[in-house]
This record gives structure tokens, sequence and C-alpha cells, in this order.
């Protein structure tokens, strides 16, 4: 069976979607009651599992029967008033994963996830991921380069409807969909070696140039 943690955040709303799809056993987590919302029409709420990542003892009971588990939590929050992950909530699904005798664990992070990242929230994501790196067990991460989606809201439309973020002069960005990750996801599940650190990305590579031109362009 496939547990997901963080099933109703968009990348895990779409592995959910796909596994459903694939007939494959799946078990979707979330926090509390107060994050379906993304699930309506996906999967009846009786079927949605609860259990917070940053309180251990909620993971054993929802881990029963796992084989395969992937930690979709990240370091933004669910929600207006919602509280972020912990730096050890992926490191605890990590180890009741363990403990529950899951073969594959994953935990997908994003290729910006640096100690000196510009980016409050890579730099969280880092202290997420050192915490997974910590422990025993048949672990893995899949580093997704950046999302279609997240260029548009950081400069174009921010959702907490601040200034745009200007595209910083050295960067080079391969953007991908969810639902291309969650395939790559589901397709590599098995093949994904733990210990290891695989980074994916789009088929294309901008500068940035091409991206402000392709932004602009949007906005024509």
């Amino acid at each position: 069976m496939l547990v997901i943690f963080g099933a109703n955040g968009r990348t895990g709303v779409e592995v959910l979607k796909l596994a459903l799809a694939r007939d494959m056993p799946v078990k979707p987590i979330v926090r509390d009651d107060r994050d379906v919302k993304n699930l309506h029409g996906v999967v009846p709420v009786i079927q949605v599992s609860y259990a917070d990542p940053d309180h251990p003892d909620s993971l054993g009971a929802v881990l029963q029967g796992a084989t395969q588990v992937l930690s979709c939590i990240d370091a933004r929050t669910a929600g207006p008033q919602a509280p972020r992950y912990g730096r050890k909530a992926p490191a605890n699904i990590i180890q009741a994963a363990t403990a529950a005798g899951a073969q594959v664990i994953v935990h997908l992070t994003v290729m910006g996830a640096y100690r000196w990242s510009p980016a409050k929230l890579n730099r969280h994501s880092f202290y997420m991921d050192e915490s997974v790196r910590d422990c025993t067990g048949p672990w893995g991460l899949l580093r997704v380069s950046c999302y279609h989606d997240e260029i548009l809201e950081a400069h174009m439309h921010p959702p907490d409807e601040g200034r745009p973020h200007k595209v910083p002069g050295s960067s080079r960005y391969s953007p991908v969909s969810r639902s291309d990750a969650a395939r790559m996801l589901l397709d590599h599940l098995q093949d994904l070696t733990p210990g290891r650190a695989p980074c994916v990305g789009g088929p294309r590579v901008y500068d940035n140039h091409e991206l402000t031109a392709l932004l602009s362009s949007r906005t024509t």
C-alpha cells in the first residue's frame, strides 16, 4: 500500500490522482480535517486519514500495512493560519515508516534547498532535508527543480498579492508540471536508490533573458 503524506498539497493531490487512476492501493494522509478542501472530488473524505508529522505519536496507526511511503510535505503552510511544518517533520515520517516496515520511503523536496539560499522557504527546506539524511532506513530524496505554477506566482501573480520578484540575472530554470512530477515519482518509485537524492526537472532550461521574455509575453 502507498501512503501519501501531504496528499492535500498541490503535488500530493496529483500523486494521489495518478495512483487512483492506476488502481494502486493508496492511503492519503492530511494533518487535520481542515486540510481536505483540495481532496474534494478526488477521494471520499471517509478514505482520508489524519496524522501530524510534527507529532511522531500520531504516525504509527496510519502507517500500518504501508509498503511505500511518500512525504509530499514541504516548507510552505497549508494556507492562512496553518502552521508550517517543523524541521523534524519529514524525519518523523521516515522513522515511523521504517518502524512500520515500509520498503520504499521518499521525501519530495526542491533543488534549491540550500543553507545559504536567499529564499527563506528554501532554507527551511534544507533543514527539513538535513533531518532526513540523519535517519536510518530505506529513504530517498527526490529533488524537483521548480514548478510552472511557482514561477508564475513568484514572478507574475504572488498569492499574497505582493510585488512579483524579478528574475535573477544568473538564474537558470527547468520547470516541470505537478502532474509530470507525480508521474516521475510513481514510475520510478521502485528504482530510487536508498540514501540518494536524484534531481529532476523539465525538458528545457531557460536562462534569465528567456524566462523574462516568456513571462512578458503572457502579460501582453
